[in-house]
């Protein structure tokens, strides 16, 4: 009988011991390191509409005719494009997609920043729009959401984005200006029962000007 609880007693501890060993053999996973570059992506406040028909090929006074025809129009279908594509969903729209690599930059942190309406700034000012102080720091502005509806071409979205590369280590960056422009199927919605479907093809085709955008940008050196 002391045998055998003897034997039970080594069994138990070299089971203990193999597990300690098993325990100590497995490494700590590693905490993440953030990345060290930041991007601070700005969205806008703004939104344009402008639906032009026939009229306007028939020189200026054709143009003043039409604007005046589409007048209340333009002002209702802008006022639901801020609110289609506000800050918070040009936010949404761009982190479906890998901004740092779609701008050639190193793995980096996207910091959303509050959108600045004055466009002064957002367009003109070459220095920092944060009070970030990182090294390895770009910034990317949202500058123009703008609807057309053309009676040759449709309708269609069109943006403008400014980038600033301030990995140079210079206090002022060059803004490297551009614009994407896609086609839009079904914004903006004839009911409301087309509303979701008219919002989604909205900001499927902001993702898709940004993407046209950033092909173009080279960074700096």
């Amino acid at each position: 009988m002391k045998l055998s609880l003897s034997l039970a007693a080594a069994a138990t501890m070299v089971a203990a011991l193999g597990v300690s060993a098993s325990a100590q053999e497995t490494p700590a996973a590693s905490p993440a390191v953030e990345p060290g570059c930041e991007l601070h992506v700005f969205p806008s406040l703004e939104g344009k509409a402008m639906t032009t028909g026939w009229l306007s090929g028939f020189g200026v006074i054709g143009a003043v005719a039409d604007a005046a025809k589409n007048k209340n129009r333009n002002i209702s279908e802008a006022e639901y494009l801020k609110e289609a594509l506000g800050p918070r969903l040009q936010v949404q729209a761009l982190k479906g997609i890998d901004l740092p690599a779609q701008l050639k930059l190193p793995p980096s942190k996207v910091v959303y920043e509050t959108a600045i309406a004055d466009r002064n700034i957002t367009t003109k000012a070459a220095t920092r729009l944060s009070s970030s102080t990182a090294p390895c720091y770009a910034e990317l502005i949202v500058t123009q959401n703008f609807y057309t509806k053309k009676a040759i071409y449709g309708r269609s979205l069109n943006n403008r984005f400014v980038f600033k590369d301030f990995r140079t280590g210079k206090d002022k960056a060059t803004l490297v200006k551009g614009r994407g422009g896609n086609g839009l199927s079904a914004f903006p919605p004839k009911t409301t029962d087309e509303t979701e479907a008219a919002e989604t093809d909205l900001r499927s085709a902001f993702a898709k000007n940004f993407v046209e955008f950033a092909k173009g940008v080279t960074p700096a050196k």
